[in-house]
């Protein structure tokens, strides 16, 4: 049985004051004990018989939920975790020794490493930001390419920040090293900071004069600070120009989310912000696209401005995988396949009948950069477009395409350029279709690009052509840059005759741009053709990953006629 416990007892036993000593039996030893010694005696009875209730009450009181004990000394639970030996442990600042002991070992140095001023990522990166999803990012796009998972939810494959020409995502990626690695690209395929810089100074010029409403053309000179720019060019191609402006801007790596801001050289206190660029263009582009998908207006040549524009849609959606991207671009894209002559190619207006080379070259590119931005379109298309560059190819010598039919010479507009020399310009496109489409480097009319290296760039009057020099330049990285005899052969004097061109800090406005009143086809697309085609024409280190994985050989292809 339990002891009672205090609230169990009668009323009137809790009212008892102390209990009172009884002593039975005859009188002994202890009748005879002092008063003091008895009590005492009883004091020791009573604590101890109440020790024995406390004790009994905790032992009860263990079988419930919770036991408070209140005075106890703590006592400690869980002992200190010891620090495992190979731990790190801070000892303060480093001193140097006393002495130090000889060592055979070499010592290690880098005689090109520079100091840095930012933080690398894990992955040798060197622009500045880690490669991965900025936080931007909240959308993703299915992916089949070979290459690395990102932006992907699940175990495909997705859409990755460095996207390449080849046929997949890829090590590379799939445009090229636009976000990464860089310095590194640019060094091996034989650019220097000079192009880098001019790539820059060109950019600063476009997001300078580009129009409120986010287009470039032939308005351009009202944002000029201090004296006017040169060179507007014609109203007929604002259109294409916005789009070629683009993509200078997403070769570089620049896209509508990126935060990069630069001071402007020629008008202190204003900061350009070149993502904001990137979006009030595309704004301009999609606000101008119809309900078919032709982006600007139908008039002269229509189809130039529609293919430079869809192209640089089909790059901002491939490289971002913004959502709100994927249907104008997917439109223009859809325009350029319907716009094709039934088995052939291209060339000012929808399915009008004839083709020329310089328009499929544009449309094949759009194709291309939907390939690889996982948008869709018939093979047919690629096939067309194949079967139109081998009617207007020479099948012998040095393998020269013509312009609107097999041995075409010189192509001029009467009155406006018909002074300048002549360029392998249609061969460098049709190198570039084959390469981007079928991807075989044994194709004996790639041999095409002997033609080219023989015709190398120069800033002479009447030889200064920078389309020419803008798909030559695509053409020969793509067949055997970064390190390969062509690529090396074209691209010293390609450097040599923009870099030192370009107008610098003592021209004002014109900083950063090129002139093109000294250019073959300056007439049509004025300072802002000039500058962003120049760009685009450097960017070409990193732009797009080489198809053939830059191994540098040249062998397949046709040799030179004896």
């Amino acid at each position: 049985m339990r002891p009672m416990q205090p609230e169990e007892m009668p009323e009137e036993e809790l009212e008892q004051e102390e209990p009172q000593a009884v002593v039975q039996g005859k009188p002994g030893w202890l009748s005879n004990a002092p008063w003091w010694l008895i009590s005492a005696g009883l004091h020791i009875v009573l604590l101890l018989a109440a020790a024995l209730v406390v004790v009994d009450t905790l032992v009860q009181a263990d079988e419930g939920e919770v036991m408070v004990v209140v005075g106890a000394k703590p006592t400690s639970v869980i002992n200190e975790i010891e620090r495992p030996r190979d731990v790190f442990e801070r000892k303060g600042i480093p001193k140097d020794e006393g002495a130090q002991q000889p060592t055979e070992e070499p010592a290690i140095f880098f005689p090109e490493a520079k100091e840095s001023d930012h933080n690398e990522s894990a992955d040798n990166e060197d622009y500045k930001q880690m490669k991965g999803d900025s936080k931007e990012f909240l959308s993703y796009i299915k992916g089949e390419a070979g290459g690395f998972r990102g932006r992907q939810m699940g175990k495909n494959p997705g859409v990755y920040d460095t996207m390449g020409v080849g046929g997949g995502g890829g090590g590379g990626g799939r445009y090229g090293g636009r976000f990464g690695g860089r310095e590194n690209l640019v060094a091996r395929g034989g650019g220097t900071r000079a192009t880098e810089s001019a790539v820059l100074a060109a950019l600063k010029w476009l997001a300078r004069h580009q129009n409120a409403d986010g287009s470039w053309g032939t308005s351009f000179s009202n944002q000029c600070v201090g004296g006017r720019c040169s060179g507007p060019g014609e109203k007929d191609f604002d259109t294409g120009v916005t789009g070629l402006s683009l993509l200078a801007f997403l070769g570089a790596g620049y896209s509508h989310l990126s935060r990069d801001e630069y001071p402007d050289p020629v008008n202190p206190g204003h900061v350009l912000r070149f993502g904001e660029v990137v979006k009030k263009g595309i704004q301009w582009l999609i606000a101008h696209q119809d309900p078919e998908g032709c982006l600007g207006e139908r008039g002269q040549k229509y189809m130039y401005n529609h293919t430079i524009a869809a192209l640089s849609l089909t790059e901002a959606y491939g490289m971002t995988g913004a959502q709100l991207l994927k249907d104008p671009a997917q439109k223009g894209v859809d325009f350029v396949v319907a716009a094709q002559n039934p088995g052939k190619g291209w060339r000012y207006s929808h399915k009008c009948g004839d083709n020329d080379t310089s328009v499929s070259g544009w449309a094949c590119m759009v194709l291309k950069s939907a390939e690889l931005s996982e948008l869709s379109f018939p093979r047919a298309a690629y096939d067309g477009a194949l079967a139109w560059i081998n009617e207007c190819t020479d099948n012998s010598g040095y393998y020269h395409v013509g312009y609107n039919a097999k041995g075409t010479g010189k192509v001029y507009v009467p009155g406006k350029n018909e002074s300048f020399e002549g360029h392998p310009a249609m061969s460098s496109v049709a190198v570039m279709c084959r390469i981007f489409i079928n991807k075989k480097k044994g194709d004996p009319a790639l041999g095409a690009v002997n033609a080219i290296v023989s015709d190398l760039p120069e800033w002479k009057n009447d030889k200064i052509d920078f389309y020419y020099w803008y798909y030559s330049s695509l053409a020969l990285f793509q067949y055997d840059g970064p390190e390969g005899p062509m690529w090396k052969k074209w691209n010293e004097p390609m450097k040599n005759a923009l870099v030192p061109n370009q107008k610098t800090g003592k021209d004002g406005c014109q900083n950063g741009s090129w002139d093109p009143a000294i250019e073959r086809w300056g007439f049509e697309g004025g300072r802002v053709y000039a500058t962003a085609i120049n760009a685009l024409t450097l960017e070409v280190y990193y732009r797009y990953a080489n198809v053939f994985g830059g191994t540098g050989k040249s062998g397949g292809a046709a040799a030179p006629p004896k």
